[in-house]
């Protein structure tokens, strides 16, 4: 017995040794099953993450949504998620979805900037009380972002003005003014207040002040009209209205309105087309603004060019620097005077030259004529040629060019050609394309760059009879009048040399402004070009792209360090409000009821979008989305779209990133870069990766 109690106790003693090993096992266990299910749930949400990311780009909205909701279920209080998500309600159109979204998100993170994205939406949705609630408790004066406050304040000032308080608006206004940012949409508040309060000569000024700070705002010449219609200016309207129509917008009101007062006031009528041919101003007494050229030590201005100057030509004014000769077939068969002005005009299917005192026939309207000026350092120069058809810059200028004069006939009309060395017209080109007061190496960058994009370019208009047009088509090509010394020296610094890849010259594409970061060229364009794969021009190391929605939203609409900021202020970064009538006239598809992001490239470039309206829906590509809607710097945007109580869209409230394409270098970050010390190749090698620098055969 005793020997049977001696094994119990032994075992109780065991067993109370074992009991704490046993416990420590089972908790480090416990602990390690847990630490494993964080991990795998940690991996899960991350690829919940990358998952929804790439379903955004791709505009699969159902897709991503039900990956942000499902974090959400693993993570509840995943702040990141909901943020996405709100951006994706934006490019998929779903308001009330993201005004819940963002309730709870706000609620959630007490972050101001969640209240002011709510308040936005609020607005949006005709919520105006809701949303000046939120604005004046919730959302501070004392914003850290200036981006931040100033959309606090627009909103103050919209939503009282919806409320017809318009003394508070006038408060709100007064403060947003003070902040001196985005000076265009300042001004378009003030004349939708001048406006309500029947103020319509001040509300004229308005809109006039506004497109003096965006003058990509041509549409804003109907508001003009209107205004001093409503103030009795009749005379003042009318010629809004011919600018209107002169700038292609509404053209059937404008029409309207010009006959409406043409009949009205008869002086306005304009003489009969017999009164006001060219004879009325006597072509041969205008005088030619010369300057002064020189020659250029290169032997690049051995390869000549033939640049389209200006298409669909009956008449042309010129003077030649030197006296020359008109060559037909190699044969000569007109010799004209230095600086002595002649016209060229088509008349009975024939050529036509005339002076003060002779006119000859050079012979048919179809055939090519060329001008050999008598110089080494041959120059003419040009009476009333167009530029920029079509964009808001369009208009007329005398210009003086290098080289030789080519008259290409089609029958109907004839195109002027400048044949003109490489050489001297890069002079002309690069000046045209970037400011030369920037830092030197930024001009032996877009010198590089023009003269690869030239050359890889040269059969752009074969069928018209030249190889490259004189707008921004390809390159800008304004003339003698645009050469600067800086340019100049830096054209001559890296004469012959050319971007290779792959043992080709490059097609250097470039814009203004990339607003940070350059796309890949399969994304804008069909071409996937090795050397166009997209470039970070952002400071630090925050961004990589694509970026996921809520960030992507927050990167666009703030203005973060980059060496795109440096130099490019205000195209990095801008603001524009889009009534829904120039989208509708635009589009032709009536009251428009729908916008749509259909894809995005990795930076964030609207690459398709659709339209909805009453007649129908159409889709558009990255270059026509800038034309659709009014005219905008770029595709790369964020929007705030308010409808009205029938479901059709008021307006749009654009925040867009840079100015061009987003291809190739970007101008402006190019400047940076040179400030901070990159030379000329370092700047090329970044934008296009893998490329070499050499001269050219």
């Amino acid at each position: 017995m005793k020997k049977f109690f001696r094994v119990i106790i032994l075992a109780a003693l065991l067993l109370g040794l074992m009991l704490p090993v046993f416990d420590h096992y089972l908790v480090e266990n416990k602990s390690t099953e847990i630490s494993v299910a964080q991990e795998s749930k940690t991996r899960n949400i991350q690829e919940l993450f990358k998952l929804a990311r790439e379903s955004f780009y791709q505009a699969n909205y159902q897709s991503a949504e039900n990956y942000y909701l499902e974090i959400i279920k693993l993570a509840p209080f995943n702040l990141e998620s909901r943020r996405n998500l709100a951006a994706l309600y934006t490019d998929n159109n779903q308001l009330a979805a993201k005004s819940e979204i963002l309730v709870k998100t706000a609620i959630l993170s007490a972050d101001q900037n969640d209240y002011l994205a709510l308040a936005v939406n609020l607005y949006n949705l005709h919520k105006y009380r809701s949303s000046n609630y939120i604005l004046q408790n919730l959302v501070s004066a004392e914003l850290r972002q200036p981006e931040n406050l100033f959309q606090r304040y627009y909103y103050l000032v919209k939503n009282s003005l919806k409320l017809g308080q318009f003394n508070l608006a006038e408060e709100y206004l007064m403060k947003i003014t003070n902040l001196k940012s985005n000076q265009a949409q300042v001004y378009l508040l003030s004349a939708e207040l001048n406006q309500a309060q029947a103020n319509y000569l001040q509300a004229f000024n308005d809109y006039q002040s506004s497109y003096q700070k965006n003058r990509t705002q041509t549409f804003l010449f109907k508001d003009m009209a209107l205004m001093l219609e409503k103030a009795g200016q009749e005379i003042k309207a009318y010629n809004y209205w011919q600018k209107t129509l002169a700038y292609g917008w509404f053209e059937e009101l404008a029409y309207q309105k010009i006959n409406f007062y043409q009949q009205k006031h008869p002086e306005l009528k304009p003489e009969p087309a017999s009164q006001t041919e060219p004879d009325q101003i006597n072509p041969f007494t205008l005088t030619a603004d010369w300057q002064k050229i020189e020659e250029l030590d290169t032997v690049e201005n051995n390869k000549k060019l033939r640049i389209g100057l200006q298409e669909k030509n009956q008449h042309l004014l010129f003077q030649y620097a030197d006296s020359f000769a008109i060559i037909k077939a190699g044969k000569i068969i007109f010799r004209g005077q230095a600086k002595k002005n002649y016209l060229l005009q088509l008349e009975s299917n024939r050529l036509m030259i005339r002076s003060s005192t002779q006119k000859i026939y050079l012979g048919a309207a179809d055939a090519e004529y060329e001008f050999n000026s008598t110089s080494n350092l041959p120059s003419f120069y040009v009476f009333n040629i167009k530029y920029g058809q079509g964009y808001f810059w369009q208009g007329s200028a005398d210009r003086q060019y290098r080289g030789e004069m080519i008259i290409h006939g089609t029958g109907q009309d004839f195109t002027l050609i400048n044949q003109v060395g490489l050489a001297s017209y890069l002079i002309s080109v690069v000046p045209s394309e970037i400011y030369a007061s920037w830092p030197v190496e930024a001009l032996k960058a877009q010198t590089i760059a023009a003269r690869s994009y030239t050359l890889s370019n040269l059969d752009r208009h074969s069928k018209a009879g030249y190889d490259l047009c004189s707008s921004v088509h390809c390159a800008a090509y304004n003339g003698v009048g645009s050469e600067n010394n800086k340019t100049t020296q830096a054209v001559l610094a890296t004469a012959e040399e050319a971007a290779y890849f792959d043992n080709k010259i490059i097609e250097a594409v470039f814009s203004s402004n990339s607003g940070g970061f350059t796309e890949r060229s399969d994304q804008i364009w069909t071409a996937d070009l090795f050397y166009l794969r997209g470039a970070n021009q952002m400071k630090t190391d925050d961004y990589e792209f694509p970026l996921p929605p809520g960030k992507l939203y927050n990167w666009i609409f703030l203005s973060a360090p980059s060496y795109s900021k440096d130099y490019g202020q205000n195209n990095y970064r801008w603001q524009v409000t889009i009534p829904a009538s120039v989208i509708s006239y635009q589009s032709e598809l009536g009251k428009i009821t729908r916008v749509e992001v259909l894809a995005r490239a990795q930076g964030g470039t609207i690459t398709s979008l659709r339209l909805v309206g009453e007649k129908g829906k159409k889709e558009y590509n990255s270059s026509r989305i800038r034309r659709v809607l009014g005219g905008l710097k770029s595709s790369r945007f964020t929007f705030s779209s308010s409808y009205d109580e029938n479901g059709f869209l008021e307006e749009l409230y654009i925040y867009g990133s840079g100015w061009g394409h987003n291809l190739g270098m970007d101008q402006s970050a190019a400047a940076g870069m040179a400030a901070d010390n990159w030379n000329y190749r370092d700047i090329i090698e970044h934008f296009y990766p893998g490329v070499i620098i050499k001269d050219y055969n």
